[in-house]
């Protein structure tokens, strides 16, 4: 733990000193995010705060990673370099969908391939075990674009995609630490000290956005971390006290927030006869700011609903997916359909306001003016 805990200072302090120059810089060339449309942020904010998060993790890798593990881990590297590149390249000329799309398969196959970083199995789900490496490739390959994209997505107001990052990434980094690999909870450590030093720039009111550059890399690299938990934590021995026997609710819900919005949006995007790929203001966090909260308000609920689920997960670490991951499930969609309750009453309150007559003493001014 005390080399985790070298890698998670040595990129918090290079991505916080990195974070000013970036600021100017992006500002001098103009490399900022105006305000409009369906953008809530009312200033020009520089939005590619990717960059010092990313050269953080990288400088604390090289540094401290022994040289052994390098070759080791290159195909993580590479595939963290080519979704990084991915994510600049949109931030500065808008890609097309498909081309995203590709960038993204092309990164999670090295994973999938050099690593075996996949889903080799359901896990016990609808009751099917060991898969084909063709479908293992499939449905790994599907949850690493969702994920990705899921976080991509949640990158809405100030502080949210970097803390429920951070959360995740502590939670995983430390899991992996206790099992034994521990080389790779290096990274989840390198990448949550990154965050906590984007984080003193995005909290409300934020200085720097991380961009497509940040939130496509780290949703990428949560992605890799959830499968990878998920296949090793069913592998550990049956009686290890660091098993959770609910292998995929587990990783569900650790990482519920995004994982919840992203189907939630999709679902009533579809629902209200819309493309699901077509952008709008329904998030969750989009609610809750009309629901009066401020962005680190909305922030700290979202990430008080996470910490409960991964509550959830490590109180029910002995009980299997027939009974946590409905449990997961259905609280997901109670606290969803109980936020779209106090919206409609909102709303209504909002056109009763509007639609109240004039005060009896109102009236009587209006019909009956004092004389001047």
């Amino acid at each position: 733990m005390d080399r985790g805990i070298l890698f998670f200072i040595t990129s918090f302090a290079v991505s916080f000193v990195l974070f000013p120059a970036t600021i100017k810089v992006l500002r001098k060339y103009n490399l900022v995010d105006s305000p409009g449309g369906r953008k809530i942020h009312t200033e020009q904010t520089p939005a590619i705060g990717g960059v010092p998060i990313f050269l953080g993790v990288m400088l604390s890798i090289m540094m401290w990673l022994p040289l052994a593990y390098i070759g080791e881990f290159k195909f993580v590297i590479s595939a963290l370099i080519i979704t990084f590149i991915l994510g600049l390249r949109d931030d500065l000329i808008d890609l097309k969908a498909n081309q995203k799309l590709l960038g993204q398969i092309a990164a999670a196959s090295l994973l999938i391939f050099f690593m075996d970083i996949r889903l080799r199995s359901m896990y016990g789900l609808f009751g099917i075990y060991d898969l084909p490496m063709w479908a293992s490739f499939l449905i790994s390959t599907f949850t690493f674009i969702v994920v990705t994209n899921a976080f991509n997505l949640i990158d809405g107001i100030d502080g949210l995609a970097g803390s429920v990052a951070i959360l995740a990434l502590l939670f995983f980094g430390s899991w992996f630490m206790l099992v034994g690999k521990v080389h790779y909870s290096f990274f989840c450590f390198a990448f949550a000290g990154s965050l906590l030093a984007f984080l003193n720039y995005n909290w409300a009111p934020s200085r720097i956005f991380m961009g497509d550059t940040g939130s496509l890399l780290i949703g990428f690299f949560i992605a890799s971390s959830t499968i990878y938990f998920i296949d090793t934590n069913y592998q550990l021995p049956a009686d290890s006290i660091f098993r959770f026997n609910a292998f995929v609710a587990s990783g569900v819900g650790i990482i519920i927030i995004p994982l919840y919005d992203t189907l939630r949006v999709f679902i009533k995007r579809v629902f209200s006869g819309k493309s699901p790929m077509v952008p709008d203001k329904n998030h969750v966090h989009h609610i809750l700011l009309k629901l009066g909260m401020k962005h680190a308000g909305a922030t700290v609920v979202l990430i008080m609903v996470n910490i409960v689920f991964i509550g959830i997960v490590v109180g029910l670490k002995d009980f299997s997916d027939r009974l946590v991951l409905p449990l997961i499930i259905g609280l997901s969609i109670v606290m969803g359909l109980f936020l779209d309750l106090l919206y409609k009453n909102r709303i209504k309150n909002v056109k009763k306001d509007n639609q109240e007559p004039p005060k009896e003493t109102e009236a009587k001014q209006v019909f009956f003016p004092k004389s001047a």
